[in-house]
């Protein structure tokens, strides 16, 4: 019942929203005429927010890649460490072995 109730809602505020977007898309049209200096300038103003969210991609990749490389060479600067503190010591590194008893 909740999902019939709520997709008849949903149907109703589309049929309500759809002759108002349309009226206010064409009320936009018929005010401002499009001329080549609005079409260069939406194109700029366009090309611009382009830019600036490539800028903040290419960032965040460089950031994220960057923390990545820290990490991996922070876990392997443990591992040679431990290593040399073995070795320091004179302790054998254990190996892990599976054995199987015979029933």
């Amino acid at each position: 019942m909740k999902k019939s109730m709520m997709l008849a809602t949903l149907l109703m505020l589309g049929a309500l929203a759809l002759p108002a977007a349309a009226h206010a898309q064409q009320q936009d049209a018929a005010d401002k005429p499009i001329t080549p200096k609005t079409v260069a300038k939406n194109t700029a103003a366009e090309a611009e927010r382009v830019g600036k969210r490539t800028e903040k991609v290419a960032k965040k990749g460089a950031k994220d890649t960057a923390r990545e490389a820290k990490r991996a060479a922070h876990g392997l600067r443990k591992v040679y460490s431990r290593k040399a503190r073995q070795d320091a010591k004179g302790e054998k590194v254990k190996e892990h072995r599976v054995t199987r008893t015979s029933p």
